[in-house]
């Protein structure tokens, strides 16, 4: 009996010294979703008095699971302000967003689709202001999804 619980003990141990560690087995990169493409619509820009352009890249993070079919949205409460497809430009994804308002400084949000991974990120992303430079290289022109 004695040595039933040794060799019961002895095999425990060896297992739990054989496993591996939750941050060894996590996987690399990003999971999938489930998320089906979404049916975003341009909005009507005669609806609104000013319009905002920024072009946006892709983080980084993203890059790799990008396509021609992930889109890009920008959204105030549930309403659509902009919409753009991603434009491959060497090894940088863009997307060339015209968004609409009739409020200036309103809440944004930043929504990307990513058609590899059926996955939609949002963020809070920043506020409309219709002066902002259209390009730029940090904060609101590449944005963070993933963190």
């Amino acid at each position: 009996m004695k040595k039933s619980i040794l060799a019961l003990a002895a095999l425990a141990f060896m297992a739990w010294g054989c496993s591996t560690s939750d941050d060894d087995s996590a996987p690399k990169g990003i999971l999938e979703g489930t998320d089906a493409r979404p049916t975003w619509q341009v909005p009507n820009y005669d609806l609104y008095d000013q319009t905002m352009n920024v072009e946006v890249q892709l983080q980084d993070t993203l890059k790799q699971y990008a396509s021609a079919a992930d889109m890009m949205c920008v959204k105030v409460g549930d309403e659509v302000r902009a919409v753009a497809d991603g434009l491959q430009y060497d090894d940088e994804w863009l997307f060339q967003l015209t968004i609409a308002s009739n409020d200036a400084d309103i809440s944004l949000v930043l929504q990307y689709y990513c058609d590899k991974l059926h996955r939609i990120f949002t963020i809070n992303w920043t506020k409309f202001d219709a002066s902002v430079a259209p390009t730029g290289t940090e904060g609101i022109y590449k944005p963070e999804f993933v963190k």
